[in-house]
């Protein structure tokens, strides 16, 4: 069989990501350190302690009824079980 040459020379750029973390211990290349992104780096946030307590405080508050709810819940089956069978 007769092979084809490809004629167009394809270049693989280095974008700079990172696949896999090559830096492990046993190797020689081991340096100690962690190459993870600052959390606010890895998403994309920019926002301060005052912002973040306020999306903390308002996702806390959207939880509270349903929390209340569950609570209420139980307490009412636990009443009616203990009136039931006393």
């Amino acid at each position: 069989m007769k092979e084809e040459k490809n004629t167009k020379n394809k270049s693989v750029d280095d974008d700079g990501r990172t696949i896999a973390d090559m830096n492990i211990e046993g190797f020689r290349w081991f340096t100690g350190r962690k190459s993870k992104p600052h959390k606010s780096e890895l998403y994309g946030l920019n926002i301060t302690k005052a912002e973040r307590r306020a999306m903390v405080k308002g996702a806390l508050l959207a939880v509270l009824p349903i929390l209340l709810a569950s609570i209420g819940i139980f307490a009412a089956v636990f009443i009616l079980t203990y009136v039931w069978l006393s």
